[in-house]
């Protein structure tokens, strides 16, 4: 077999968690921010918004943050109306996917005339048709960062003249922005996938997953209505900014989730919550 061939085989391994249309690809092949594509998108093309139909659209947590802030909505409004919950398939972690129309299929937000939520429309759409993912390797320190080519048949956006580098494109389409606020989330996920059967996520774990990904308000109130702060040690600055800010909370929902499945130290535990574990174990 040669090696550009198993290139597109290790490269679809990687990626078999991803939507359908992505593990759909005709070719994937692996680029670097600085390889060059052709692609353009505008209403002149005959193939205008049907990328926008059947498709699965995981929902990160940003995207949800500026699709309820754009339509002035509470989380619990928007999950109601536009998402539907369902499970990678490594993993077994929850996310929210959009929900395509039940007669036409057509995203929510997708008119005739393009995208009504253009300016804060979800990462897989400014990606379109690059995708980008992370790969955890055992050799190097943290997560690898990879990108490739989205070729479906029906796109004409490849055969426009207009050139771009993979960091071009994601510079135009404001990408790289989303990534950067996104990232605690992809990496906690990263890391259950490269776990494998060695980390158990009970349900409850997996709850607070998805109420950390789509909804900080309710995060907010397990984390100041629950025993939260008598167990792990936070400090009044973190307190404060934890009230007031959505993303922030994300953050550090997701770095709290780390601690708890992966034995990481990002929240101190409280030595009386430890002494206790030990106490209440003790008598088991």
């Amino acid at each position: 077999m040669d090696r550009e061939r198993l290139g597109v085989l290790q490269l679809d391994e990687e990626l078999r968690d991803m939507p359908s249309e992505i593990r759909n690809v005709l070719d994937p092949v692996r680029l670097s921010g600085g390889d060059r594509l052709r692609f353009r998108c505008h209403p002149g093309v005959s193939c205008f918004n049907v990328c926008c139909s059947n498709i699965e659209i995981i929902l990160t947590p940003y995207d949800i943050l500026r699709l309820r802030r754009r339509l002035d909505i509470s989380s619990e409004l928007f999950l109601y109306n536009y998402a539907t919950p369902t499970t990678l398939a490594k993993g077994q972690l929850p996310v929210p996917i959009m929900r395509m129309d039940e007669e036409t299929g057509r995203c929510p937000f997708n008119t005739d005339a393009g995208c009504s939520v253009y300016e804060d429309r979800p990462v897989t759409c400014r990606y379109y048709p690059i995708g980008m993912a992370l790969m955890h390797r055992q050799d190097v320190k943290g997560e690898e960062e990879f990108y490739f080519l989205i070729r479906e048949d029906f796109c004409r956006g490849h055969e426009e003249e207009r050139e771009w580098t993979v960091f071009e494109w994601r510079s135009d389409q404001g990408s790289d922005g989303y990534d950067r606020e996104n990232r605690g989330w992809m990496e906690l996920i990263l890391k259950r996938r490269s776990a494998g059967d060695g980390v158990n996520t009970s349900l409850q774990l997996s709850e607070f997953f998805y109420m950390a990904s789509t909804d900080p308000g309710a995060f907010r109130r397990f984390i100041f209505e629950s025993t939260f702060l008598k167990r792990y040690y936070v400090d009044d600055d973190t307190q404060e900014r934890l009230r007031g800010d959505d993303q922030y909370l994300t953050e550090f929902a997701f770095a709290w989730l780390r601690t708890v499945l992966f034995g990481e130290k990002n929240i101190v535990v409280r030595p009386e919550a430890v002494e206790e574990l030990k106490r209440r174990k003790g008598k088991k």
